[in-house]
């Protein structure tokens, strides 16, 4: 069977999501060029980056063999790793703010970090017991 519209479906789907929040970061970065923008902005945007590649890639090529690889290995590290500075500084940023006045805003900004903090680390370990089984 063909999937030939499914996996562009796919890929055209997630690509403009992607797009439109790159076009929305940029436009952050312009409006308002501080440096607190640009650590949150920049990375974010590098992750979305590499998360369409990865999505891509999976789509095109379902194969995890490839994702083996040492490079591709650490470049995945470093878009999660990227995602999750823009992450956290946002929420350095955030809980000040007097948009996080309410309560509810405090509690779901923990609850977004503690999600990214425990999917980072479960990414990274993933990734360790892959090299490690790997070498046996």
């Amino acid at each position: 069977m063909n999937y030939l519209y499914l996996k562009t479906g796919i890929i055209v789907s997630f690509t403009l999501a992607v797009i439109a929040i790159i076009i929305r970061s940029i436009w952050q970065i312009v409006v308002i060029p501080t440096s607190g923008t640009m650590v949150i902005f920049i990375p974010l945007i590098l992750t979305l980056l590499g998360a369409d590649a990865l999505v891509i890639y999976l789509t095109v090529r379902p194969s995890l063999k490839k994702l083996g690889h040492p490079a591709v290995a650490i470049g995945l590290t470093l878009v999660f790793t990227a995602g999750l500075v823009a992450g956290v500084s946002h929420f350095a940023h955030f809980i000040p703010s007097p948009e996080a006045d309410p309560l509810l805003s405090k509690i779901i900004g923990f609850l977004v970090l503690s999600s990214s903090l425990t999917a980072y680390l479960i990414v990274i370990w993933l990734i360790w017991h892959f090299w490690k089984s790997r070498g046996k």
